[in-house]
C-alpha cells in the first residue's frame, strides 16, 4: 500500500507535479513582465512552455520558458507593445464615454466596447500562436483574429474563464501566483486542439534543435576536399590488418574456393 502510496505514477503525485509546474511558469510570466513592456514575451513563453508540456515534448518547464522567452524576445515585445497601446487606448475611450453620461456618449461606449472585446478575441491567440509557429506579426494578427471568430464559441468561453480568474484574484489576491497558470493551462488545452491541422505529426520532420541541420553533406565534403577518394571508397582499407594474412595469400583462397564444385547432397 505504502509503496503504492509514493510511487510517481500515483494520481496524487501527478496532480502535484501539475500544480508545481502551473506555479513555476505563474511566477516566471509574473517576473519577466514586470517591466510592462516585455509582457508579451512573457506571455509567448508561458504559452510555449504550457503547449509543450501538454503535447510531451521538450524539456523542463522552466527551460521551454526561458527557451521562447529568448527566442521571441523581440517580437513577443513588439506584439505585447502593439496589444498594450491599443488596449489601454481603448479602456481609455470607454472610461471617459462612461464618465460624460448618456445619449451619444453611451452610443459609443459600447461601440468602443465591441472593439475591445474582438482586441481581448484576437490577443488570446496571438500569443499561442507566436509560441508554435514562425509567422510574421501582421501574419499572426490576421490569423488570431481569423481564429477567434472561426471558433467564437470557444473564445468566449475561454474569455469567460480569464475573466472569472480575474475576479476570484480581486476577491483574494493571493491566488495571483497559481489563477494565471490554471487559466493559461485551460486556455492552451483548447488551442491545441485547435491548432492540430497545422502542428507537425509526431515523427515527421526534424526536431527543433536537433542539431541535423549543421552536418555537413557528405557531397559537399567531396568537392571542398580534393584528397576525399572519390572513385574507391575502400581506398584506406588495409586488407593485411584487417584479415591478419597476407593479401595475395587471402586472393590466392578465395580464387580456389570459388572455382570447387559443390558436393552432390542427394537433393
Amino acid at each position: 500500500m505504502f509503496d503504492r502510496m509514493f510511487k510517481a505514477n500515483n494520481p496524487f503525485w501527478q496532480s502535484m507535479g501539475t500544480v508545481y509546474d502551473l506555479f513555476i511558469v505563474n511566477t516566471l510570466w509574473l517576473l519577466c513582465s514586470l517591466p510592462v513592456v516585455t509582457a508579451g514575451a512573457a506571455a509567448t513563453a508561458a504559452c510555449y512552455a504550457l503547449t509543450q508540456r501538454l503535447l510531451g515534448e521538450g524539456s523542463t518547464i522552466r527551460q521551454d520558458f526561458f527557451r521562447s522567452f529568448k527566442l521571441n524576445f523581440r517580437q513577443g515585445t513588439l506584439l505585447g507593445l502593439i496589444f498594450l497601446a491599443t488596449g489601454a487606448f481603448l479602456m481609455l475611450d470607454i472610461w471617459l464615454c462612461h464618465r460624460s453620461g448618456t445619449g451619444i456618449y453611451t452610443f459609443f461606449m459600447f461601440f468602443f466596447g465591441v472593439i475591445f472585446l474582438f482586441w481581448a478575441m484576437t490577443a488570446l491567440y496571438a500569443f499561442p500562436l507566436l509560441a508554435k509557429f514562425d509567422r510574421s506579426t501582421k501574419d499572426i494578427l490576421i490569423w488570431a483574429f481569423t481564429l477567434a471568430l472561426s471558433n467564437l464559441p470557444m473564445t468566449l468561453m475561454m474569455l469567460f474563464v480569464i475573466a472569472v480568474s480575474l475576479w476570484l484574484i480581486h476577491i483574494v489576491p493571493g491566488l495571483i501566483f497559481i489563477m494565471f497558470g490554471l487559466a493559461a493551462q485551460f486556455c492552451v488545452t483548447i488551442m491545441v486542439s485547435i491548432f492540430r491541422p497545422w502542428l507537425p505529426k509526431p515523427g515527421a520532420g526534424e526536431p527543433e534543435d536537433s542539431g541535423l541541420s549543421a552536418l555537413p553533406n557528405m557531397n559537399d565534403l567531396t568537392k571542398e576536399d580534393p584528397e576525399f577518394p572519390k572513385n574507391d571508397p575502400y581506398a584506406d582499407f588495409d586488407e593485411t590488418s584487417f584479415y591478419g594474412e597476407d593479401p595475395e595469400e587471402v586472393k590466392k583462397l578465395l580464387a580456389e574456393a570459388s572455382t570447387e564444385k559443390p558436393e552432390d547432397t542427394g537433393r
